[in-house]
Protein backbone atom coordinates (compact mmCIF):
# COMPACT_ATOMS: atom_id res chain seq x y z
CA UNK A 1 0.00 0.00 0.00
CA UNK A 2 1.44 3.66 -1.41
CA UNK A 3 1.20 6.01 -3.30
CA UNK A 4 2.20 4.01 -6.33
CA UNK A 5 3.95 5.46 -9.19
CA UNK A 6 3.57 5.74 -12.96
CA UNK A 7 4.31 3.49 -15.91
CA UNK A 8 7.08 5.91 -17.09
CA UNK A 9 9.02 6.15 -13.73
CA UNK A 10 8.91 2.35 -13.49
CA UNK A 11 11.39 2.03 -16.27
CA UNK A 12 13.95 4.25 -14.26
CA UNK A 13 13.22 2.86 -10.65
CA UNK A 14 16.28 1.20 -10.30
CA UNK A 15 18.54 3.39 -11.67
CA UNK A 16 21.18 5.31 -8.60
CA UNK A 17 19.56 8.73 -7.20
CA UNK A 18 16.27 8.56 -8.74
CA UNK A 19 12.95 9.71 -7.67
CA UNK A 20 9.73 10.50 -9.33
CA UNK A 21 9.35 13.73 -7.96
CA UNK A 22 10.99 16.13 -5.55
CA UNK A 23 8.78 16.06 -3.20
CA UNK A 24 9.50 12.86 -2.26
CA UNK A 25 12.83 12.96 -0.70
CA UNK A 26 11.16 15.97 1.10
CA UNK A 27 8.11 14.04 2.02
CA UNK A 28 9.53 10.89 3.13
CA UNK A 29 13.09 11.47 3.14
CA UNK A 30 15.77 8.24 0.97
CA UNK A 31 17.94 9.45 -2.07
CA UNK A 32 16.98 6.67 -4.45
CA UNK A 33 19.57 4.69 -3.60
CA UNK A 34 17.91 1.91 -2.01
CA UNK A 35 16.33 -0.12 -4.85
CA UNK A 36 19.40 0.47 -6.99
CA UNK A 37 21.41 -1.53 -4.36
CA UNK A 38 18.57 -4.06 -4.28
CA UNK A 39 18.86 -4.81 -8.44
CA UNK A 40 22.36 -4.73 -7.60
CA UNK A 41 22.34 -7.30 -5.01
CA UNK A 42 19.67 -9.58 -6.81
CA UNK A 43 21.36 -9.23 -9.95
CA UNK A 44 24.71 -10.87 -8.22
CA UNK A 45 22.73 -13.29 -7.09
CA UNK A 46 22.44 -14.30 -11.09
CA UNK A 47 18.11 -13.23 -10.14
CA UNK A 48 15.85 -10.55 -11.41
CA UNK A 49 13.54 -7.98 -9.63
CA UNK A 50 10.20 -6.71 -11.32
CA UNK A 51 7.29 -3.93 -10.11
CA UNK A 52 3.72 -3.59 -10.74
CA UNK A 53 2.41 -0.81 -9.40
CA UNK A 54 -0.36 1.55 -10.03
CA UNK A 55 -0.58 5.08 -8.61
CA UNK A 56 -2.52 5.93 -5.20
CA UNK A 57 -2.92 2.07 -4.56
CA UNK A 58 0.88 0.46 -4.11
CA UNK A 59 4.04 -1.10 -5.50
CA UNK A 60 4.41 -5.13 -5.62
CA UNK A 61 7.94 -6.12 -6.09
CA UNK A 62 8.72 -9.79 -6.82
CA UNK A 63 12.37 -10.55 -6.13
CA UNK A 64 13.29 -13.99 -8.22
CA UNK A 65 15.99 -15.90 -6.63
CA UNK A 66 17.41 -19.56 -7.36
CA UNK A 67 18.69 -20.62 -3.92
CA UNK A 68 20.28 -24.15 -2.74
CA UNK A 69 19.83 -25.93 0.40
CA UNK A 70 21.77 -24.97 3.23
CA UNK A 71 24.22 -27.27 5.03
CA UNK A 72 21.88 -27.48 7.85
CA UNK A 73 18.79 -28.38 5.60
CA UNK A 74 20.63 -30.91 3.52
CA UNK A 75 21.42 -32.26 6.98
CA UNK A 76 18.07 -32.70 8.36
CA UNK A 77 17.04 -33.98 4.97
CA UNK A 78 19.55 -36.80 4.86
CA UNK A 79 19.70 -37.68 8.63
CA UNK A 80 18.48 -40.81 9.28
CA UNK A 81 15.81 -40.69 11.71
CA UNK A 82 15.52 -44.62 11.71
CA UNK A 83 18.93 -44.89 14.46
CA UNK A 84 16.13 -43.27 16.85
CA UNK A 85 12.84 -45.32 15.99
CA UNK A 86 13.36 -47.74 19.19
CA UNK A 87 13.27 -44.84 21.54
CA UNK A 88 10.46 -44.56 23.84
CA UNK A 89 9.76 -40.58 24.90
CA UNK A 90 7.68 -39.24 27.19
CA UNK A 91 6.82 -35.53 26.96
CA UNK A 92 5.69 -33.99 29.96
CA UNK A 93 3.74 -30.31 29.80
CA UNK A 94 0.56 -29.18 31.62
CA UNK A 95 -0.70 -27.35 28.23
CA UNK A 96 -2.24 -30.30 26.86
CA UNK A 97 -2.07 -29.02 23.14
CA UNK A 98 1.44 -28.76 23.19
CA UNK A 99 1.81 -32.65 24.00
CA UNK A 100 -0.58 -33.68 21.76
CA UNK A 101 1.25 -31.47 19.11
CA UNK A 102 4.71 -33.35 20.24
CA UNK A 103 3.60 -36.44 20.13
CA UNK A 104 1.96 -36.33 16.92
CA UNK A 105 5.64 -35.33 15.44
CA UNK A 106 6.92 -38.24 16.95
CA UNK A 107 4.53 -40.43 15.68
CA UNK A 108 5.29 -38.86 11.84
CA UNK A 109 8.87 -39.73 13.05
CA UNK A 110 8.63 -43.20 13.87
CA UNK A 111 9.66 -42.71 17.46
CA UNK A 112 6.84 -44.23 20.32
CA UNK A 113 5.73 -41.26 22.27
CA UNK A 114 3.59 -41.23 25.49
CA UNK A 115 2.74 -37.90 27.60
CA UNK A 116 1.46 -36.67 30.69
CA UNK A 117 0.48 -33.23 32.28
CA UNK A 118 2.36 -32.79 35.20
CA UNK A 119 5.74 -33.24 36.70
CA UNK A 120 3.87 -35.89 39.66
CA UNK A 121 2.53 -37.77 36.54
CA UNK A 122 5.51 -37.64 35.13
CA UNK A 123 7.24 -39.76 38.38
CA UNK A 124 4.73 -42.06 38.41
CA UNK A 125 5.01 -43.01 34.37
CA UNK A 126 9.13 -43.19 35.13
CA UNK A 127 8.54 -45.55 37.94
CA UNK A 128 5.76 -47.54 36.04
CA UNK A 129 8.24 -48.00 33.13
CA UNK A 130 11.12 -49.22 35.59
CA UNK A 131 8.84 -52.32 36.83
CA UNK A 132 7.64 -52.92 33.70
CA UNK A 133 11.03 -53.05 32.31
CA UNK A 134 10.59 -50.77 29.24
CA UNK A 135 12.06 -47.64 30.48
CA UNK A 136 12.02 -44.37 28.74
CA UNK A 137 15.16 -43.55 26.67
CA UNK A 138 14.28 -39.65 26.11
CA UNK A 139 12.03 -37.06 28.60
CA UNK A 140 10.83 -34.30 27.13
CA UNK A 141 9.97 -31.98 29.80
CA UNK A 142 8.24 -28.11 29.70
CA UNK A 143 10.18 -25.68 32.57
CA UNK A 144 7.11 -23.73 33.87
CA UNK A 145 4.98 -26.23 34.94
CA UNK A 146 2.79 -25.55 38.27
CA UNK A 147 3.27 -27.32 41.55
CA UNK A 148 6.43 -29.15 40.22
CA UNK A 149 8.45 -27.06 37.53
CA UNK A 150 10.53 -28.81 34.74
CA UNK A 151 13.71 -28.54 36.58
CA UNK A 152 12.08 -30.43 39.77
CA UNK A 153 10.95 -32.95 37.46
CA UNK A 154 14.10 -33.24 36.25
CA UNK A 155 15.93 -33.69 39.38
CA UNK A 156 12.95 -36.40 40.35
CA UNK A 157 13.58 -38.50 37.41
CA UNK A 158 16.88 -38.06 37.25
CA UNK A 159 16.90 -40.27 40.81
CA UNK A 160 14.73 -42.73 39.44
CA UNK A 161 17.13 -43.45 36.60
CA UNK A 162 20.36 -42.73 37.39
CA UNK A 163 22.26 -41.31 33.46
CA UNK A 164 20.21 -43.76 31.59
CA UNK A 165 17.53 -41.49 30.27
CA UNK A 166 18.19 -38.26 28.34
CA UNK A 167 16.12 -35.20 29.88
CA UNK A 168 15.36 -32.41 27.51
CA UNK A 169 13.73 -29.26 29.15
CA UNK A 170 11.24 -27.35 26.83
CA UNK A 171 10.90 -23.80 27.03
CA UNK A 172 8.97 -20.55 25.57
CA UNK A 173 11.80 -18.45 27.49
CA UNK A 174 15.23 -17.68 27.34
CA UNK A 175 17.49 -21.00 29.72
CA UNK A 176 20.67 -19.20 29.68
CA UNK A 177 20.19 -18.15 33.23
CA UNK A 178 18.74 -21.09 35.00
CA UNK A 179 21.24 -23.13 32.67
CA UNK A 180 23.40 -24.21 35.74
CA UNK A 181 20.33 -25.06 38.23
CA UNK A 182 19.18 -27.33 35.26
CA UNK A 183 22.19 -29.19 34.71
CA UNK A 184 22.65 -29.75 38.33
CA UNK A 185 19.44 -31.21 38.59
CA UNK A 186 20.19 -33.87 35.48
CA UNK A 187 19.24 -32.04 32.67
CA UNK A 188 20.85 -32.92 29.30
CA UNK A 189 19.56 -30.38 26.34
CA UNK A 190 17.34 -27.28 25.84
CA UNK A 191 14.60 -27.17 23.02
CA UNK A 192 12.65 -24.06 22.54
CA UNK A 193 9.29 -23.90 22.28
CA UNK A 194 6.74 -24.09 20.48
CA UNK A 195 7.99 -27.44 18.55
CA UNK A 196 8.59 -28.05 15.39
CA UNK A 197 9.38 -30.82 13.76
CA UNK A 198 12.49 -29.49 12.27
CA UNK A 199 13.58 -28.20 15.92
CA UNK A 200 12.98 -32.11 16.94
CA UNK A 201 15.05 -33.54 13.61
CA UNK A 202 17.71 -31.25 15.09
CA UNK A 203 17.41 -32.72 18.43
CA UNK A 204 17.51 -36.05 17.71
CA UNK A 205 20.70 -35.38 15.57
CA UNK A 206 22.63 -34.05 18.82
CA UNK A 207 21.26 -36.85 20.89
CA UNK A 208 22.78 -39.22 18.04
CA UNK A 209 26.66 -36.88 18.25
CA UNK A 210 26.07 -36.59 21.91
CA UNK A 211 26.02 -40.84 22.40
CA UNK A 212 29.12 -41.01 19.96
CA UNK A 213 30.93 -38.07 20.30
CA UNK A 214 31.16 -37.06 24.25
CA UNK A 215 34.05 -38.28 26.01
CA UNK A 216 33.23 -40.36 29.13
CA UNK A 217 36.49 -41.54 31.10
CA UNK A 218 36.76 -44.36 32.63
CA UNK A 219 35.35 -44.39 36.36
CA UNK A 220 38.27 -43.67 38.60
CA UNK A 221 38.88 -46.31 41.20
CA UNK A 222 39.26 -44.93 44.86
CA UNK A 223 40.50 -41.87 45.75
CA UNK A 224 42.38 -39.77 42.92
CA UNK A 225 45.50 -37.58 43.95
CA UNK A 226 48.17 -36.18 41.70
CA UNK A 227 51.82 -35.83 43.06
CA UNK A 228 52.36 -32.30 41.73
CA UNK A 229 51.93 -32.42 37.93
CA UNK A 230 51.58 -28.69 35.93
CA UNK A 231 48.35 -28.01 34.28
CA UNK A 232 48.25 -25.02 32.68
CA UNK A 233 44.71 -23.60 33.40
CA UNK A 234 42.83 -21.69 30.49
CA UNK A 235 39.93 -19.29 31.70
CA UNK A 236 39.17 -15.43 31.09
CA UNK A 237 36.34 -15.34 33.99
CA UNK A 238 38.08 -14.72 37.28
CA UNK A 239 35.89 -16.63 39.30
CA UNK A 240 35.82 -19.43 37.43
CA UNK A 241 39.63 -19.84 37.48
CA UNK A 242 39.94 -19.30 40.81
CA UNK A 243 37.32 -21.73 41.82
CA UNK A 244 39.12 -24.41 39.45
CA UNK A 245 42.32 -24.09 40.72
CA UNK A 246 41.29 -24.25 44.14
CA UNK A 247 39.52 -27.75 43.30
CA UNK A 248 42.83 -28.84 41.24
CA UNK A 249 45.08 -27.51 44.03
CA UNK A 250 43.43 -29.40 46.62
CA UNK A 251 44.16 -32.73 44.78
CA UNK A 252 47.97 -31.96 44.72
CA UNK A 253 48.06 -30.85 41.24
CA UNK A 254 50.42 -27.69 40.20
CA UNK A 255 48.24 -24.93 38.79
CA UNK A 256 49.60 -22.15 36.02
CA UNK A 257 46.91 -19.45 34.40
CA UNK A 258 46.32 -17.73 31.11
CA UNK A 259 43.01 -15.36 30.53
CA UNK A 260 42.92 -16.12 27.05
CA UNK A 261 44.42 -18.47 24.11
CA UNK A 262 47.06 -16.56 23.23
CA UNK A 263 48.81 -16.31 26.28
CA UNK A 264 48.47 -19.41 26.94
CA UNK A 265 50.03 -20.18 23.51
CA UNK A 266 52.79 -18.50 24.64
CA UNK A 267 53.29 -20.04 27.71
CA UNK A 268 53.25 -23.21 26.15
CA UNK A 269 55.84 -21.87 23.68
CA UNK A 270 58.26 -20.15 26.08
CA UNK A 271 58.42 -23.74 28.42
CA UNK A 272 60.87 -26.50 27.80
CA UNK A 273 59.68 -29.58 26.71
CA UNK A 274 57.14 -31.37 28.88
CA UNK A 275 56.99 -28.56 31.31
CA UNK A 276 52.96 -28.85 31.27
CA UNK A 277 51.23 -32.33 31.53
CA UNK A 278 47.82 -31.22 30.24
CA UNK A 279 46.06 -28.14 29.14
CA UNK A 280 42.36 -27.08 30.29
CA UNK A 281 41.16 -24.69 28.09
CA UNK A 282 37.90 -22.76 27.80
CA UNK A 283 36.49 -22.80 24.45
CA UNK A 284 34.89 -19.11 23.78
CA UNK A 285 37.70 -16.28 25.51
CA UNK A 286 38.49 -12.68 24.10
CA UNK A 287 41.60 -12.28 21.74
CA UNK A 288 41.69 -16.30 21.05
CA UNK A 289 39.12 -18.35 21.65
CA UNK A 290 40.13 -22.27 23.05
CA UNK A 291 40.07 -23.81 19.87
CA UNK A 292 42.59 -21.43 17.81
CA UNK A 293 44.76 -21.81 20.53
CA UNK A 294 44.40 -25.37 20.72
CA UNK A 295 45.58 -26.00 16.84
CA UNK A 296 48.04 -23.37 17.04
CA UNK A 297 49.83 -25.54 19.91
CA UNK A 298 49.32 -28.92 17.58
CA UNK A 299 51.07 -26.93 15.06
CA UNK A 300 54.22 -25.76 16.76
CA UNK A 301 57.55 -26.75 16.55
CA UNK A 302 57.80 -28.55 19.68
CA UNK A 303 58.46 -32.35 20.61
CA UNK A 304 55.53 -32.86 22.91
CA UNK A 305 53.16 -30.49 21.24
CA UNK A 306 51.04 -33.11 19.78
CA UNK A 307 50.98 -35.30 22.79
CA UNK A 308 49.77 -32.99 25.35
CA UNK A 309 46.56 -33.75 26.90
CA UNK A 310 44.16 -30.49 25.89
CA UNK A 311 41.25 -30.81 27.45
CA UNK A 312 38.44 -28.69 26.30
CA UNK A 313 35.76 -26.86 28.94
CA UNK A 314 32.97 -25.48 27.81
CA UNK A 315 29.06 -24.46 29.00
CA UNK A 316 27.68 -26.04 25.54
CA UNK A 317 29.43 -29.69 25.49
CA UNK A 318 26.48 -31.12 23.51
CA UNK A 319 26.40 -29.55 19.79
CA UNK A 320 28.74 -28.78 17.14
CA UNK A 321 30.96 -27.44 19.85
CA UNK A 322 32.04 -31.16 20.36
CA UNK A 323 32.68 -32.05 17.18
CA UNK A 324 34.84 -28.67 16.47
CA UNK A 325 36.87 -29.13 19.80
CA UNK A 326 38.11 -32.80 18.34
CA UNK A 327 39.02 -31.39 15.20
CA UNK A 328 41.09 -28.33 16.51
CA UNK A 329 43.51 -31.16 18.00
CA UNK A 330 41.27 -31.51 22.07
CA UNK A 331 40.98 -34.85 23.58
CA UNK A 332 38.38 -34.54 25.77
CA UNK A 333 35.56 -32.42 25.75
CA UNK A 334 33.85 -30.97 29.55
CA UNK A 335 30.42 -29.66 30.44
CA UNK A 336 30.45 -26.19 32.48
CA UNK A 337 29.93 -26.02 35.26
CA UNK A 338 32.33 -28.99 35.85
CA UNK A 339 31.72 -31.83 37.79
CA UNK A 340 34.98 -32.35 39.45
CA UNK A 341 35.18 -35.50 40.18
CA UNK A 342 34.69 -36.34 35.68
CA UNK A 343 37.21 -33.60 35.53
CA UNK A 344 39.55 -35.37 37.95
CA UNK A 345 38.68 -38.74 36.60
CA UNK A 346 39.71 -37.41 32.91
CA UNK A 347 43.06 -35.96 34.04
CA UNK A 348 44.06 -38.92 35.57
CA UNK A 349 43.02 -40.96 32.26
CA UNK A 350 45.54 -38.75 30.72
CA UNK A 351 48.25 -37.82 32.70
Amino acid sequence: TGIGMSKVFQKHLFESFEQENPNISIKYGGTGLGLAICKNLVTLMGGSINVHSIEGVGSEFCVDVKLGLTEESYRRKNFDILKLRDLKTLIVDDDIVTCEHASLIMSDLGLQAEYVTSGASAVLEIEKGIREMKPYDIVLVDLKMPDMDGIQTAKAIRRLVGAETLVVVMTAYEWKEIEADARRAGVDFFITKPLFRSELVDLFEKINDFSEAVYEPETAKGEIQFAGERILLVEDNELNLEVAASLLEMKGLTIESACNGLQALEKFCSTPVGYYDAVLMDIRMPVMDGLEAARNIRLFDKSDAQTIPIIAMTANAFDEDVEKSHAAGMNAHLAKPIDPEKLFAVLQEFI
